[in-house]
């Protein structure tokens, strides 16, 4: 695991000179894609039996995982976006895939294929259809498909005859799809391609049909995801840091009381951020431990406050930074304003007022204290006492 870390703090401090030059949506960062595979990180959430190293995927190694994301964020979120779309599937495949499936997946991402997770989608969603004895068809679209040329075994979730929500490990080198670029013009993490990707007939053999109709909602899987997006936004929350430190050094700005307070505040942040991936990444290895009801659901609301904390670490940290300095810093060659951009853009995933409405509810419903959330022994609620 310590190597994996080291590997993942060069590689991200490699990375942002990459990240300037490929800020574009006809680019990407395949340099520090070359890294990761050449590092074993891409192979590291996979099953130590099959050639991996077990990382997110028992007891210990889970506090490893997210500071690999954040090391790798703090570089260039795109390649951290990757890299999280990336285990996601790797953790997904351990979880619901058979004996079969884990040593065919294992070998595909040995041998260099990138996996991802595609389940945003419009009206014209993805459904899957039988069309003959161990034959499905895909069609539809989804968008926001990150990786979009690069990644080649996405998890895509498709609505089966009955409703269901089923996932499968999308062969896109063998099927028909096509990619829309124009869809992808954003305000920030442009590079990580995140086309909208429309299938057509495409054929899948029910080998690759991941586990069953529902499963990748279950919980707490679904929600707890989110604390590996949290880490690598933090990365980036952290390089602001360091970037407006430096940027203040070479200008001899250090002893102006206000940049130190505005200093003294974005370092308070950061540091409580990594307090939370602390903590919840202790979480994740009780929940490993214990995978019992009552247990899921306070590992769900611990999820949901590490989420909403880093979110809220972002935004101060980016509004300290811009404060700090000034149009200037805001101009190229310095970073602040891409990392700004892709930051701000990385930061909207869904849900955030439900997520934290969700975290009050059960609170209310707990009868441990507000105050002793910390302690991670959450009661029985009041509804399942009575």
């Amino acid at each position: 695991m310590a190597e994996l870390v080291i590997s993942a703090q060069i590689i991200g401090e490699e990375s942002v000179a990459e990240a300037a030059e490929t800020d574009s949506v006809n680019s990407f960062p395949e340099k520090a894609l070359a890294k990761l595979r050449s590092s074993k990180l891409l192979t590291a959430s996979i099953c130590k039996k099959y050639g991996g190293q077990n990382l997110g995927l028992i007891p210990g190694t889970n506090l490893a995982m997210l500071m690999i994301l954040k090391k790798i964020g703090s570089g260039n979120l795109v390649v951290g976006r990757v890299l999280e779309g990336h285990i996601n599937a790797q953790i997904l495949i351990n979880q619901f895939g058979s004996e079969k499936q884990k040593k065919l997946f294992a070998a595909d991402a040995i041998n260099g294929k990138l996996f991802g997770v595609w389940n945003t989608q419009a009206d014209d969603g993805t459904f899957l259809s039988k069309i003959g004895e161990g034959i499905y068809q895909l069609n539809g679209s989804k968008t926001f498909a990150t990786g979009t040329d690069y990644v080649t075994r996405p998890i895509v979730t498709a609505a089966r005859k009955d409703g269901s929500w089923q996932m499968s490990v999308v062969p896109l080198d063998k099927i028909k799809v096509k990619s829309d670029f124009i869809w992808w013009n954003p305000m920030g993490m442009r590079a990580s391609r995140s086309f909208k990707m429309t299938f057509v007939n495409a054929y899948i053999p029910k080998t690759n049909l991941l586990g069953l109709a529902g499963d990748y909602y279950r919980q707490p899987g679904f929600s707890a995801g989110a604390v590996r997006f949290a880490a690598v936004q933090l990365g980036a929350a952290e390089q602001l840091l360091n970037e407006t430190k430096n940027y203040l050094q070479s200008l001899n700005r250090t002893n102006d009381p206000f940049q130190k307070m505005r200093l003294g505040q974005m370092t308070i942040a950061v540091e409580s951020g990594n307090q939370w991936l602390i903590a919840v990444s202790l979480r994740m290895d009780r929940y490993m431990k214990q995978p019992i009801r009552i247990e899921g659901e306070s590992f769900i609301t611990y999820a949901n406050m590490m989420r909403t904390a880093i979110e809220q670490i972002c935004i101060e940290v980016i509004n300290l930074c811009q404060k700090c300095v000034g149009a200037r810093g805001l101009n190229k060659p310095y970073h602040f304003e891409r990392i700004i951009r892709d930051l701000s853009t990385y930061l909207r995933q869904p849900g955030p007022d439900a997520v934290l409405a969700d975290v009050g509810g059960y609170i209310l419903q707990s009868d441990t204290a507000a105050s002793e959330v910390w302690n991670l022994n959450f009661k029985k609620s009041k509804n399942e006492s009575n």
